[in-house]
């Protein structure tokens, strides 16, 4: 039986398109680490639940899904300081699924939502 694939355009638009809420999808990705510096890396990273760092439509703080998910946090927002490239440096901001922002090379993706990635 062959297996599913998706080609690296398909990924980066489904990555980037909102949902019907005007929020960012979430996906199953998977990885492979590189530290250009120490000519290191290979590990294989996935994670499930992951989103595409985006600007989202702020949800209505009336609405009945704001008020049962409503959690109190000290945690400021982060902010992106300067502008991170992504374009130019082939790479994309995901948040994890516990919060945690993750930068990743879109090179390395090896699997997207259990389908494997062609360039």
């Amino acid at each position: 039986m062959p297996e599913e694939t998706i080609y690296i355009n398909e990924v980066l638009e489904t990555m980037r398109t909102p949902n019907s809420e005007g929020r960012a999808v979430s996906f199953d990705i998977s990885w492979r680490t590189y530290n250009k510096n120490s000519k290191t890396g290979g590990k294989h990273k996935y994670e499930e639940n992951a989103k595409l760092v985006m600007q989202e439509k702020p949800i209505d703080p009336h609405s009945i899904y704001a008020l049962k998910n409503f959690k109190a946090s000290d945690k400021k927002k982060e902010v992106i300081k300067k502008n991170p490239n992504h374009y130019e440096h082939k790479t994309r901001n995901i948040r994890l699924e516990n919060g945690d922002i993750k930068k990743i090379h879109w090179r390395y993706i090896e699997t997207f939502n259990g389908k494997k990635v062609l360039y």
